[in-house]
């Protein structure tokens, strides 16, 4: 890339017209009589966001204000920027380039139309060369139409003709609020006469690893013929490690060139929890020989890129027509441990980069080693890319096809098809070198009339596989997700067809007590990639986004319920399971998230005790773009973890201890049963360990133990022991299942620990006796950014579900991150939890802790 002046920032102005009232006032020219009622605006941003910060609409996010602001889209959009150009750029090649405009757009400069533009994940780009001034200021005007009419949720997929992100148009976890603006950066870009196009970093390894030929094509494009020398330096750290220059002659127009370098010993590039994430630069610069024989830099592009093999291997399955699902990196098998990616915001187009950083590094923290980028939100901007390559989450990214609830076919148009094809072709190069970058796939949930998964032989299907093949043909395609005989994980497709459970999804709700347990003992799926378990927000986000007047009855016959996530709202099912009676919100919260906590860990776990006939299990979902009261995220709006997080967390940790049982609630029976199972994702082996597996009751004492010695193999499950009590003589009515494998030496490797009613239900829990906690917090130095709290139940009964918050409002500065949280301590136990801060002010680090049977405590 050339020499850049950046166009971004909060010096823009805008105005809204109905229709094209801008034509006939001559809006985008800079003499315009046109004077009145312009605003200023943000560049990336989003329009309604813009209105917000102005305060003229209300707060979207607040109870069911959404409402208020459907009017927004459905105007047109006038943004302009007066801007001074460097006497540097002067007799260069110059270009007018935005990387996302939403969705439809006329492009101005100086009152010139330099051309219109249509497609949210596809450049803008002008030829501003015989345009712009030196002399004066430059006028660049966007003229963004109304939205395009598209379909929500509910609907027929086949209506759709954009591509376009339609999760804004309503979907179950965002309400409509229809996106527009200049979504992405904004800059003018000036080179010599030979423009460098792309360059396509491809690395190879050799079959011992101990070698990687990097392939780098790169394609030019000329204004005149020329002599060019191109000069292409990869190194590592700022150390060269491979150079390659080459001089050739380009005729007016695109030439596409390739080079092979080779490293020798490459620092592979690992996902996360596998190894390091080594990244390489790749610099290539292109000059114009003169005809002195001198050389002038045309334009040069550095792009990084990572060293790593992936390929996909069988699942272990008996049925020979199931896609081969299972990861492989480097030589290596690896379980897929991922969670399901929407966009951090309905209003995506603004520049959130402290949260999306939030939001990665919560998912490298959790041990997750994929996302996938679910295919009704975003093709992402190009600081999620970089930012998983960092931190070794690989991605699987699909293009903006959804289901649709009625019908479930894309468009056969050819018009439509011949659309995504030469989208694909542009965005794919712009993606193509991040080494996390590992799957494409054609959409979500794109399905026969009778509920089968669409395959490769879809019109649209077909023709993006043909473009992946052609443009990016080291990466995985999937026709789209699910893949495979059968749709859904149901106890009906399992007995049906128990090997025809490839790819599958659901269900996305808590089943039961028991239910829940029996589905998830039952599996039998490849790859689980959509499923989840619902949940309410935290307690902090719903009182700031739900009046006090308002937050009961948290049930679908409230207006502000049913406004704000009423798919998920299971307040009936909490009620059930917690013998009903629930009367205050934040008891209610608690019960929710605990619900949605097991149930999720649950089947993570049960997921993980197939490896590797099942290679991967991707919960629905991670994040989410609005403060839903009840959602299925892990994660609330202003990136909080609930307790979900932390429960899965625990579950893909390298080396995990788990139990296979057939309840939670255990009324009408006299005896306990599990299985108990090790997942070990390292490459070691563990021999002469220890399994020590007890029943306690609420009070400490130990009902039954057992200690066994077990062998765990390397990179896989295994099956351990079985483990009964009698459950006659328990002194509490809620009990817990604990687990702990310990090396040869006495040292602990892996506990986990299940909560249990001994009743019908899991009232007991709340009203539990009054727990005593103690805490104290150590730092290392007096400027730390890390301390750690150590907590100790002090009293004579289990502390439960003791959590550890920020203390602070939801508008602040900077994130606390908790090494755990959200776990039961058991009478005259204790537990350190690290807690680090990123970018909190010192005097604002303090720290809540409480439980549901404790009193709150502040630390800091």
């Amino acid at each position: 890339m050339g020499t850049i002046l950046s166009l971004n920032g909060s010096d823009w102005e805008f105005k809204d017209f109905v229709g094209e009232d801008w034509i006939w006032r001559n809006s985008e020219k800079p003499d315009t009589k046109d004077v009145r009622w312009w605003r200023r605006g943000t560049v990336p941003s989003s329009v309604l966001h813009d209105l917000l910060a102005l305060g003229e609409v209300p707060d979207p996010y607040y109870e069911r204000n959404s409402l208020l602001v459907e009017w927004v889209p459905q105007r047109t959009w006038v943004y302009r920027k007066r801007f001074a150009v460097p006497a540097s750029f002067r007799g260069r090649r110059l270009r007018l380039c935005f990387d996302g405009i939403d969705y439809e757009a006329h492009v101005f400069l100086n009152g010139r139309h330099l051309g219109d533009h249509r497609g949210m994940f596809v450049p803008a780009e002008f030829d501003a060369t015989e345009h712009i001034r030196f002399d004066g200021d430059n006028h660049v005007a966007v003229v963004i139409e109304r939205a395009p009419d598209e379909q929500p949720q509910v609907s027929k997929t086949r209506y759709v003709r954009t591509h376009k992100s339609r999760m804004t148009y309503w979907w179950d976890f965002c309400p409509r609020l229809i996106h527009l603006g200049i979504w992405d950066r904004v800059y003018l870009e000036a080179t010599g006469d030979v423009r460098l196009e792309d360059a396509f970093v491809r690395p190879t390894l050799t079959d011992d690893f101990a070698n990687a030929d990097v392939a780098v094509t790169t394609t030019l494009h000329a204004a005149t013929a020329a002599t060019v020398e191109t000069d292409i330096v990869l190194s590592l750290a700022g150390r060269e490690v491979a150079r390659t220059s080459s001089t050739r002659t380009v005729e007016p127009g695109r030439a596409t060139f390739a080079e092979t370098l080779r490293i020798e010993r490459p620092e592979l590039w690992w996902p996360n929890g596998a190894g390091a994430q080594t990244l390489y630069d790749a610099k290539v610069t292109v000059a114009v020989r003169e005809k002195d024989g001198t050389t002038t830099t045309s334009d040069e592009r550095t792009t990084t890129f990572g060293i790593r093999r992936i390929e996909w291997a069988r699942n272990e399955t008996p049925d020979e027509t199931a896609l081969p699902y299972t990861l492989v990196v480097n030589g290596r098998r690896l379980y897929m441990k991922g969670w399901n990616w929407v966009p951090i915001d309905a209003m995506y187009g603004v520049e959130r980069p402290e949260k999306l950083e939030r939001l990665l590094r919560l998912a490298q923290r959790a041990n997750c080693n994929l996302l996938r980028v679910w295919g009704g939100g975003l093709i992402e901007k190009e600081a999620f890319y970089e930012a998983c390559d960092r931190l070794g989450l690989l991605v699987w990214q699909e293009f903006i096809q959804s289901s649709s609830g009625i019908a479930n076919k894309p468009s056969e148009d050819p018009d439509f098809i011949d659309m995504m094809v030469r989208e694909a072709e542009r965005f794919i190069p712009r993606k193509r070198n991040h080494p996390s970058l590992a799957i494409w796939c054609g959409g979500n949930e794109l399905q026969h009339d009778d509920g089968r998964p669409l395959d490769d032989g879809e019109p649209v299907l077909a023709a993006l596989k043909d473009v992946v093949r052609r443009i990016d043909p080291d990466r995985l395609w999937l026709a789209t997700s699910p893949t495979g005989r059968l749709f859904n994980n149901t106890l009906e497709n399992i007995e049906k067809d128990p090997a025809g459970l490839h790819d599958v999804h659901g269900p996305w709700e808590h089943q039961g007590l028991v239910e829940q347990y029996e589905l998830y003992n039952r599996g039998t799926s490849l790859l689980h990639s959509e499923f989840g378990v619902e949940g309410m927000t935290n307690a902090k986000t719903l009182f700031r986004t739900i009046a006090p007047e308002r937050r009961l009855p948290a049930t679908r016959d409230n207006p502000v319920y049913f406004h704000r996530g009423s798919w998920w709202n299971n307040e009936p099912l909490v009620q059930r399971s917690f013998g009903g009676g629930i009367e205050d919100i934040e008891t209610l919260i608690r019960a929710s998230q605990l619900l949605q906590a097991e149930g999720l860990r649950y089947a993570v776990e049960s997921n993980l005790r197939r490896q590797y006939q099942s290679s991967g299990t991707l919960p629905w979902q991670f994040n989410e773009p609005f403060p839903n009261a009840f959602c299925t995220s892990a994660l609330d709006y202003y990136a909080e973890p609930k307790s979900a997080y932390y429960a899965v967390a625990r579950a893909y940790r390298s080396l995990s201890v788990t139990a296979a049982f057939g309840a939670q609630a255990w009324a009408g029976r006299d005896g306990f049963e599990a299985e108990i199972w090790a997942a070990n994702d390292t490459m070691n082996s563990l021999e002469n360990a220890t399994l020590t597996a007890a029943l306690v009751d609420a009070y400490g004492n130990v009902q039954a133990s057992a200690t066994t010695a077990v062998s765990i193999g390397a990179n896989g499950s295994t099956r351990l022991a079985s483990f009964a009590s009698p459950l006659t003589s328990l002194r509490s009515d809620w009990f817990y299942l604990d687990l702990t494998l310990s090396d040869a030496e006495g040292r602990r490797l892996a506990d986990n620990r299940y909560v249990f009613s001994a009743t019908a239900d899991l009232r007991p829990l709340l009203g539990a006796p009054s727990a005593s906690l103690r805490a104290e917090a150590t730092a290392a130095a007096e400027d730390a950014i890390a301390i750690a709290v150590r907590i100790t139940n002090a009293g004579d009964v289990a502390a439960i579900r003791v959590r550890l918050e920020d203390d602070r409002e939801l508008d602040r500065i900077g994130y606390v991150f908790f090494q755990d949280n959200d776990f039961d301590l058991l009478p005259g136990e204790s537990r350190t939890v690290n807690v680090s801060f990123s970018g909190v002010p010192k005097p604002e680090r303090s720290i809540l802790l409480g439980g549901w049977n404790t009193e709150p405590i502040r630390l800091g």
